[in-house]
């Protein structure tokens, strides 16, 4: 690693006219591996853009950057492009937006010249490559289904087996654990400390303060609010307030019911003859490894996906055949899937105001009380200034905080969760903790997707682990963790992970 080295000297990045990363001096040489750490909108993931040359200095300011590879210096990131690789959480939105049929190996090849899929015909050396890599991270049963087809969590690892395939020089993660089950990312972290054990490639990962990383890497490059420091500051904000909800006519004794309900994915079962109920005014965790169809399960509950002919489902006591536009309004849903679908160039405003009336980044009808009422939350939240910007120029865990908002503007009767704490930083880690217990407080009711059940203990009254689509075990949470499908998926006891 020592043939490519990086220098910044008194660097700014802009984004439009806004400002983004401010008088950088930061030098990467030697054989050092680094984490990039600050919360969410510190500039993370700009910096690590900045470094592997997808943008530009700016060029109303005197900063310099400049590469050297094999003792040659340039300004320009063309030469070095080669032998970068830079991993983010929106590169899987690209592939699911454009639905491609590519097969998870397809897409690790073509990692070899930094392509989305292969534009020739790979070699048997080159399907081999990437097929012993897919294995290596644990890709091996999904490596011949498109990536629209497997998990979060598969996705980033096929990702990542793309990224390595090309043994570069610089490897930078972003988010380096987000989507990533337990064994995910123990697996993960092995895999990086094998290449970093090699001597070839620097790895540069971005998180939060409590960013697990991998042994080898060792320095840290702190971030806030777009410059480099010393030391982050901490700074507790305030909690998240809950909007009203009028008063129902009548709770219904059931949220949903699901009885012998499948869905099947390019031939393959994602959920498999599931039985299931949410009764008014209970938590449900829902857990299980990458793959397991935990994300198909919650888009099944709020109906973006219907369930095979055989199956039944129902909302709110109702049954027959339903309008799901009608369904919608009475649920609040924060899901990567749903971000995918939002409309491009969505502002922050359009996206807060379009939970009112179930749209995907656009709204209409809405009087002056109820935008009023929409800004007024994202005041209380801090997101006031974040209003007019699109969407897609926020950060991973901001974009997040704005989904977020906007599943609960509309003060829902279920609140349904796919990876709620993935992307945040600690302290809007214990804002969302502190606002669903709120919502359960209030009887409402939740079902969540976790990789993360330690802040679970207090907050959740039932939990299913999903295996392979199936219902492995479905009871009263403290009853749950304290089963062996519990300790299997998370390699320890209930009273262990308490204590952790």
């Amino acid at each position: 690693m020592e043939r490519l080295e990086i220098h910044l000297d008194r660097v700014d990045v802009d984004l439009g006219t806004a400002r983004i990363l401010h008088d950088l001096t930061l030098y990467v040489a030697g054989r050092e591996h680094f984490a990039v750490v600050g919360d969410n909108g510190a500039g993370k993931t700009t910096l690590l853009r900045l470094l592997t040359g997808e943008l530009w200095p700016s060029q109303r300011s005197g900063g310099r950057r400049v590469y050297r590879l094999c003792g040659e210096d340039s300004e320009s990131p063309i030469a070095v492009r080669p032998h970068v690789r830079l991993v983010t959480p929106d590169m899987a939105d690209w592939y699911q937006r454009h639905d491609l049929r590519v097969p998870i190996w397809e897409v690790v090849c073509a990692g070899l010249r930094n392509t989305p899929f292969l534009y020739h015909e790979a070699s048997e050396a080159e399907q081999e490559k990437a097929r012993t890599l897919g294995f290596e991270m644990g890709l091996g049963s999904v490596l011949d289904r498109p990536m629209r087809a497997v998990s979060t969590g598969q996705a980033k690892r096929a990702l990542l087996a793309r990224a390595l395939i090309a043994e570069p020089l610089l490897l930078a993660v972003d988010e380096l654990t987000q989507g990533l089950d337990r064994q995910g990312q123990l697996r993960l972290l092995d895999a990086l400390n094998r290449i970093a054990d090699t001597g070839r490639t620097r790895l540069l990962v971005s998180g939060h303060g409590l960013l697990p990383v991998p042994e080898a890497v060792r320095g840290r490059i702190f971030i806030e609010h777009g410059r480099l420091v010393d030391r982050p500051s901490r700074v507790r904000p305030g909690v998240l307030d809950l909007p009203e909800r009028q008063a129902a006519d009548a709770r219904p004794e059931t949220v949903v019911e699901l009885r012998g309900c499948s869905v099947v994915m390019d031939g393959r079962p994602a959920i498999d003859d599931l039985t299931w109920t949410v009764r008014s005014g209970q938590c449900w965790g829902v857990l299980g490894r990458n793959g397991s169809g935990k994300s198909t399960l919650l888009q099944l509950v709020t109906g973006y996906r219907r369930a095979w002919p055989g199956g039944e489902s129902s909302w709110f006591g109702r049954t027959g055949l339903i309008r799901m536009s009608e369904i919608r309004g009475r649920i609040g849903i924060l899901a990567p899937w749903l971000g995918e679908r939002m409309e491009p160039g969505a502002t922050c405003r359009d996206v807060l105001l379009s939970g009112l009336c179930d749209g995907l980044g656009v709204h209409r009808g809405l009087g002056p009380a109820q935008i009023a009422m929409a800004e007024d939350l994202a005041g209380a939240w801090g997101m006031e200034d974040w209003l007019d910007r699109a969407l897609s120029s926020l950060s991973f865990g901001q974009a997040r905080q704005v989904m977020l908002a906007r599943a609960v503007v509309h003060a829902p009767e279920l609140l349904v969760l796919d990876e709620p704490f993935s992307g945040l930083d600690a302290s809007w880690q214990a804002r969302m903790v502190e606002l669903l217990s709120d919502w359960a407080s209030r009887g409402r009711t939740l079902i969540l997707a976790t990789h993360s059940p330690e802040f679970m203990d207090d907050l959740l009254t039932h939990g299913l682990i999903l295996d392979q689509g199936r219902c492995a075990e479905a009871m009263e949470w403290p009853k749950l963790r304290e089963t062996a499908a519990f300790a299997a998926l998370f390699g320890q006891s209930g009273a262990d992970l308490s204590r952790a």
